[in-house]
């Protein structure tokens, strides 16, 4: 089932009061020095029903001879009986540190890894685990998905290098340390809300360090010009550089150059809109289209086999508002759009579905012309052999939403048909069918005019005297002109005139007495000539000279 156009645009967020802006602070600040001294902090844990205090540092602690520090810690008179709801701190130096690795849950394209155990490169295939130190670079036209113990998921993209730092988890605390360092390209995550303040999420540019506590955003390192960019989506990240602290919150971004602390948070440019981009393809290339924005330097265009955007199958950045790939499989799929604004800070996202569905192809069509005329009664239909089609779907109509048709042909096996049709204009396409009646799109529609053979008029007996012959005729259609011809004999291999007309009349001089034969055939505007209409046969009489009529006059009076 096709699901409806999806945009969702959002809004620039409004300024903070004073308050909210005094806890972000806050946050940050616990944020980024819980980065510097993980240590210090301390995890939460909630008292069970049977909990003891060796039980639980036999669960969650390094040494388990360490509860009696959790004891001193929290005041616990009884380690033996700890009440239920009890929340005991702690620290985070005392739980277990495990090491953890990082699931490829897809691969688009070329993508390899360089163990941190050395080695030459390896392709990385889904499935693939990765632990701290391994190096990732993908390749053009390619991306990964990774995902980390806490179910946070990266998306690396094209032309990326990717290191994964650090990948820890504190026993069974959930809590989770996990950084990453981009030395170029971009990535997109989606990071699962972290446990507790010593819970770590950061990804390290040359440029800036962005750390996050559960939000979407974006981070690109431009290696080229040294600049790193971070866009916020969802919730809010804390951006550092060159010593400068900087919240940023949702529908914002920050940029950063080397040497430079980051810019304040500047608003993303609006989500495009996509309402006007079709939900039903049925050729390739892949062509969208959507509204130009003001204020966008360019677009990202991305294509996605799931609703979750998580697969992503293409990915492009266009200088205007059109997309295009060269193709995919049919199928159902999801577009996502943002605008790029002059600094290079990619916007909020706008989501649209579509179904492609251009196989088996239509066939190729040869005749009649595409706006061409016919002459007469029948038309013939030709068109190419598609490699998959079984049959061929024909529509004929009177009209270019074939409402109505006056044929419709659904398993048509040979590569032409034949109807007899009035005058006028007509429309039609046609389709291949496969095997199991799996029908592919129409052709493009293609036109065209049935008119009349054009028929010559009757042509009149002339007027003849000694001069001259007059030859008139009815006109025809408007713009019609006329072949006519004069001969001696009635094959008219021995012709005395041949002209062409744009009047249905002609006068000529009079050839003198005897048998002649004469024929006319109207063209139509186009040059397309009619028959000749039907062979007439002119007597001229022979004229007599006057000296030849005195002997006749004299004749009675001779004895």
């Amino acid at each position: 089932m096709m699901l409806p156009v999806n945009t969702r645009p959002t809004s620039s967020p409004s300024p903070l009061c004073p308050g909210k802006r005094l806890s972000r602070y806050i946050w940050m600040v616990l944020l980024l020095a819980g980065y510097a001294q993980a240590d210090a902090a301390d995890w939460i844990y909630t008292v069970r029903q049977g909990d003891t205090l060796i039980g639980v540092s036999n669960s969650y602690l390094a040494h388990t001879r360490d509860w009696v520090k959790l004891q001193k810690i929290n005041s616990v008179k009884n380690p033996r009986r700890l009440p239920p709801g009890l929340q005991l701190r702690i620290p985070v130096e005392l739980l277990k540190l495990q090491q953890t690795v990082a699931e490829v849950v897809r691969v688009q394209g070329m993508a390899e890894v360089i163990h941190a155990t050395g080695g030459a490169p390896l392709a990385i295939e889904a499935g693939t685990s990765l632990q701290a130190g391994d190096q990732i670079h993908t390749g053009s036209d390619s991306n990964l998905t990774l995902r980390f113990a806490d179910g946070s998921r990266l998306l690396v993209m094209a032309n990326s290098r990717l290191t994964l730092v650090t990948m820890a988890a504190y026993g069974k605390s959930g809590v989770t340390d996990t950084r990453t360092r981009l030395q170029s390209g971009q990535v997109e995550t989606q990071v699962t809300p972290l446990r507790g303040p010593a819970a770590r999420y950061e990804i390290i540019t040359p440029v800036i360090a962005v750390g996050v506590r559960g939000t979407d955003f974006r981070v690109s390192a431009d290696a080229d010009i040294n600049v790193s960019r971070s866009e916020v989506l969802h919730g809010e990240v804390a951006v550092q550089g060159e010593g400068k602290l900087l919240p940023v919150p949702a529908g914002f971004g920050t940029l950063a150059e080397a040497g430079k602390p980051p810019s304040p948070p500047i608003a993303l440019q609006k989500a495009p809109d996509l309402s006007s981009v079709t939900t039903l393809l049925q050729r390739v290339p892949l062509r969208f289209k959507w509204a130009a924005m003001d204020g966008a330097a360019a677009y990202r265009a991305q294509v996605f086999a799931d609703p979750d955007f998580q697969n992503l199958l293409l990915d492009g950045t266009f200088k205007n508002n059109e997309a295009k790939w060269p193709d995919l499989p049919d199928g159902h799929y999801f577009l996502r759009v943002r605008a790029i604004g002059t600094q290079g800070l990619e916007g909020l996202n706008a989501e649209h579905a579509f179904t492609l569905k251009a196989r088996p192809e239509p066939p190729f069509v040869s005749a009649p012309a595409n706006k061409g005329k016919l002459y007469g009664d029948q038309a013939q239909f030709q068109w190419t052999k598609s490699e998959k089609a079984e049959t061929y779907h024909f529509q004929l109509a009177a009209n270019p939403e074939f409402s109505g048709p006056i044929a419709d042909l659904t398993s048509l096996k040979d590569l032409q048909h034949t109807a007899t049709l009035p005058p006028g204009d007509y429309y039609w396409r046609i389709s291949s069918r496969a095997v199991g009646e799996d029908e592919g799109p129409f052709s493009d529609v293609q036109t065209f005019t049935m008119k009349p053979i054009p028929v010559a008029a009757t042509v009149p007996p002339p007027k003849i005297d000694s001069k001259h012959m007059e030859f008139q005729w009815p006109a025809g259609e408007p713009g019609q002109t006329y072949q006519f011809q004069l001969a001696r004999d009635k094959d008219f291999k021995d012709i005395l005139t041949d002209q062409t007309l744009t009047e249905p009349r002609i006068t000529l001089a009079n050839p003198g007495g005897g048998e002649y034969f004469m024929r006319v055939k109207a063209i139509d505007v186009d040059g397309f000539a009619g028959p000749f209409g039907a062979t007439q046969q002119i007597k001229v009489p022979h004229n007599i000279p006057w000296w030849l009529i005195i002997p006749v006059l004299l004749f009675p009076l001779v004895p």
